[in-house]
């Protein structure tokens, strides 16, 4: 069985022809033989022999021999490193083992379109924290995994939540706020709600005000899953047809004294 050289140390199978050197080391072959050195080292043939240099050496040939150099070109003599080399910083991912994995949330497969990331997202509600991307360096190892944040709940049956008019157990992502209705009404009997904020895991709840309900019902071409409050003044709200671009066409959105005012969907380069 032949022996396998690594770092300077040379190994024979044969060692009257054929002989084969792996290392830096010099080989020299005085017969008809055939020569090969694969590593940075010096081949000398003088017979009508082969000589082959394949990693960056000198061959030479002294009577009727065959010489071939190619360059920096790896030697099918030598054995692959451990972990392949890419030409910039990072592997694809299919490249770099078992796929991480973020509690509460999974990655997106698009392989054919992004091989060289993993694009994360979070359950409902959960809110990721960090970036969405994750990549593989070239030592085969992940970059940093993000991490998605539970939300605040909004328990219908305690007492923190007994000025908002919660019908089902809701929740506010982590950072975000949204608007609530209150239980009670003015006089008109006009609607009002509340900004619900969580951060940290805490919920803050603003004082109640007059406002107007955008329903799903009514405005059915709003990009709308529950009926929603809306607080006085003008805002813009999502409509479910997108332009050629793949963003949200946008409405314009205006509650004045309990009366609700929805304009028509536009793109929200318009909108001003």
């Amino acid at each position: 069985m032949c022996g396998t050289g690594e770092g300077g140390s040379s190994t024979s199978c044969d060692r009257g022809n054929g002989g084969t050197s792996s290392g830096g080391s010099h080989s020299t072959s005085s017969g008809g033989g055939h020569s090969t050195s694969s590593g940075g080292g010096h081949s000398t043939s003088s017979g009508g022999g082969h000589s082959t240099s394949s990693a960056g050496g000198h061959s030479t040939s002294s009577r009727g021999g065959h010489k071939t150099s190619s360059g920096d070109e790896a030697s099918p003599n030598v054995r692959p490193s451990a972990r392949p080399q890419p030409g910039g910083p990072f592997l694809p991912v299919d490249r770099c083992g078992e796929k991480p994995t973020v509690d509460n949330g999974d990655f997106i497969s698009d392989s054919d379109r992004n091989r060289m990331a993993l694009t994360f997202t979070c359950i409902n509600y959960y809110k990721l924290v960090g970036s969405e991307q994750v990549m593989c360096h070239n030592d085969q190892t992940w970059s940093e995994l993000p991490i998605c944040k539970a939300p605040c709940t909004l328990d219908k049956n305690k007492r923190t939540f007994d000025m908002l008019d919660l019908t089902k157990d809701m929740f506010v992502k982590e950072g975000e706020s949204q608007t609530f209705l209150c239980k009670k009404n003015d006089n008109w009997k006009s609607p009002s709600a509340a900004d619900v904020r969580c951060q940290n895991g805490q919920v803050t709840i603003g004082r109640c005000a007059l406002g107007c309900i955008l329903d799903t019902w009514n405005h059915h071409w709003l990009d709308l899953t529950q009926d929603m409050f809306v607080k006085e003044g003008r805002q813009t709200w999502n409509c479910n047809q997108k332009d050629y671009t793949g963003r949200h066409l946008v409405a314009d959105v205006k509650c004045q004294s309990g009366y609700l005012t929805v304009g028509g969907c536009k793109s929200n380069a318009t909108v001003g």
